[in-house]
């Protein structure tokens, strides 16, 4: 399966899902995405280049390390491994891959969708996504 099937498969599923990207933080690149919302396209580009500085920048790295000094966190795998955001009138879910750690899916839904059941979706959408890179 491509990616963009993959992508275009997730988003289906996905309540209120208008946009779907993956992204390599390394690079900042978008690899693959799949779109329904035309304005979203620009907004795709733009989240591949920030990505990297969201799961990876300063203060995610220092918070980070407050968790593992509190002994919260887990030593073998570091760092976020999601990440859900407001933003005017969307939800912006960010789920870093098991497989390929700095890579990143994307998934924009309106704020009209039901964030547990999105969230939920994207987690079930994020093994065969992975899997068609």
């Amino acid at each position: 399966m491509s990616i963009q099937t993959a992508l275009n498969s997730a988003m289906e599923t996905i309540p209120d899902c208008i946009a779907a990207g993956y992204i390599d933080m390394e690079t900042g690149m978008l690899l693959g995405s799949s779109v329904s919302d035309p304005d979203c396209a620009d907004s795709l580009d733009v989240l591949a280049v920030a990505v990297a500085n969201l799961f990876q920048g300063q203060g995610v790295a220092a918070f980070e390390a407050l968790l593992r000094q509190a002994g919260s966190a887990d030593e073998e795998n570091a760092g976020f491994g999601e990440v859900a955001v407001f933003f005017k009138d969307r939800l912006n879910i960010f789920l870093r891959t098991k497989e390929y750690p700095d890579h990143v899916v994307c998934y924009i839904c309106r704020n009209s969708a039901n964030v547990g059941l999105a969230l939920t979706k994207s987690h079930l959408s994020l093994g065969p996504v992975a899997a068609a890179v």
